[in-house]
């Protein structure tokens, strides 16, 4: 079943990559393909699949959370799912995230196999931190899951359950003998063309991946935050980042995977929030949540064009609607699980609430592209500049690292702005950013400002949650629930809900029940709302 998944995937590569001359030429290893085995697949072959598979995981399959976080909601004409919208969620809920993420992680380790017989440092690094990567996604969304007994084929069928905090310490010590790794194959002039044309997302650039996984083991910390108990830890493994070197990804370098996106294979987000082939709207039904477009509104904040588009259909002046929205009243939003009856309220169907995303037109991504869709060949993201620039800021906040914290929290701001290409250009967003700061700091605006904010921390997770709306909203709800359910998010309106809080975590899947029962039952009985991730409080 492994080789058939594996065959399935290089088939996949293989075709999405058909227009770029150089994977293509790279791909021909003289094998048919369609007869590909085990032993003639290498890790230059299964890690860019692999690579496309986890970014794909990454942007396409939180829309939930996009709902719980206040960032998309549904519109009026459609019904979303109850289970999600009641928070009554059981282990059928996102069943695919848990296996996936399993099976993904088992290709790198495939990969690593295949790299440490042919001795090949670069890509043995590159599977160790996208390994960790998952595992440690997998705590975040599970707590305790298989690590040390997964990925072994026969020989463990039914892994053991690791405890997320193991997990957690062996993925950190993994990043690290990765950035070993990755200094090996620079020193010995390792890397080779083979590699280059199979790293579709750093491009054979070692010190690139190097502040990327330090950047990884940063928001790992970042999560580990508020427990008292971790902080000689957080401090020990800090001074090893400062120690090893490399630093973190810079202003306007994002972890992005891009294999040869085209037209009729686009990027995978575009596909499923943007445009079809012909320039239509791929679907109508994911748009704008009322409670993040509140928050930008409320601060006149030029991003507001860059998450949203503006609506299809102008809003009629005195048009019913079912609660007020601030103006501008071409950006609308609707509550999530809010029941509202189309008859008596026909202005909150698609074409009258915004579309995600922020683009306004189908098509390859130009310089002036802006918003999260910019275009079918935009790759996808593992961690945008924008995420790694609020970690940065975070732990400059934190007393982790040292610089001038409003300066570090302002260019994380900044970094939101430029990332969306606000108005068209970076120069242009720049230029957005500094008037709209100014302009909210004379307002007092403590949401924005840091100077006027009484609580410096709070402003910087504030903007670290607006920034991260439609890119990473696993890691906004892991940042809300590691700061004491902050930012105040409301919850789904939907009458079936069933508690006063969001769930903290997912249950485990059915499937595991199903096939490795005693080592999902040996962590008691799951209770998504109090069963906490282990760096919880």
């Amino acid at each position: 079943m492994k080789n058939i998944k594996l065959i399935i995937a290089i088939a996949f590569f293989i075709g999405i990559s058909g227009c770029t001359d150089t994977l293509t030429d790279h791909l021909d290893i003289n094998k048919d393909p369609n007869n590909a085995v085990e032993s003639n697949m290498t890790a230059a072959v299964i890690l860019p699949s692999a690579l496309v598979n986890t970014a794909t995981t990454n942007t396409n399959s939180y829309g939930f959370l996009n709902h719980w976080m206040g960032y998309w909601a549904a519109p009026a004409n459609y019904s979303s799912n109850g289970e999600e919208q009641s928070y009554n969620i059981t282990t059928n809920f996102a069943g695919g995230l848990f296996s996936g993420m399993l099976d993904n992680a088992y290709d790198y380790q495939f990969a690593e196999i295949r790299a440490t017989a042919a001795d090949e440092p670069y890509f043995i690094a590159i599977s160790k931190v996208m390994k960790s990567y998952l595992f440690t996604t997998l705590v975040d969304l599970y707590n305790n899951v298989p690590y040390s007994e997964a990925l072994k084929g026969l020989e463990f069928i039914r892994p053991k359950y690791d405890d997320g905090k193991t997990v957690y310490e062996s993925a950190m010590a993994e990043i690290d003998l990765a950035i070993g790794l990755f200094k090996k194959a620079h020193d010995e002039n390792k890397i080779n063309s083979n590699e280059i044309n199979s790293d579709v997302v750093f491009k054979g650039d070692e010190t690139a991946w190097i502040r990327f996984a330090n950047t990884l083991k940063l928001r790992l910390l970042i999560h580990q935050a508020n427990k008292s108990d971790r902080q000689s830890y957080i401090t020990s493994e800090i001074a090893k980042i400062n120690t090893q070197g490399g630093g973190f990804l810079a202003s306007g370098e994002s972890a992005n995977v891009n294999p040869g996106f085209i037209q009729n294979k686009p990027n995978p987000y575009y596909a499923a929030f943007g445009f079809t082939q012909t320039g239509t709207q791929a679907t109508d039904f994911w748009r704008a949540n009322a409670t993040a477009m509140e928050f930008l509104k409320a601060s006149n904040d030029p991003r507001l064009g860059g998450f949203y588009r503006k609506i299809v259909a102008a809003f009629p002046a005195g048009g019913k609607e079912p609660f007020s929205q601030a103006s501008p009243l071409d950006y609308r939003g609707n509550q999530y699980g809010r029941p509202i009856n189309n008859v008596d309220f026909p202005y909150q169907s698609a074409n009258y609430v915004s579309q995600i995303g922020g683009i306004s037109t189908a098509g390859p991504v130009t310089s002036s592209s802006s918003g999260i869709i910019k275009g079918f060949d935009m790759p996808l993201w593992l961690m945008t500049s924008a995420e790694a620039a609020f970690l940065k800021a975070e732990a400059t906040q934190r007393g982790w690292l040292t610089g001038d914290k409003e300066a570090v929290y302002k260019a994380a701001v900044l970094e939101s702005f430029t990332w969306l290409n606000i108005n068209g250009s970076k120069a242009a967003a720049t230029t957005s950013f500094n008037e709209w700061y100014v302009q909210q700091t004379d307002n007092n605006n403590q949401n924005v400002s840091y100077e006027k904010a009484t609580d410096k921390l709070k402003v910087v997770l504030f903007q670290k949650y607006l920034a991260l709306n439609g890119t990473a909203p696993l890691e906004a709800w892991t940042s809300y629930r590691g700061n004491g359910s902050y930012p105040a998010i409301p919850l789904s309106l939907f009458p079936g809900r069933t508690s006063q809080t969001l769930p903290v975590r997912l249950q485990y899947p059915q499937r595991e029940y199903d096939l490795n029962v005693e080592a999902v039952q040996a962590n008691g009985a799951i209770n998504q709302f109090t069963s906490k991730i282990w760096w919880m409080n």
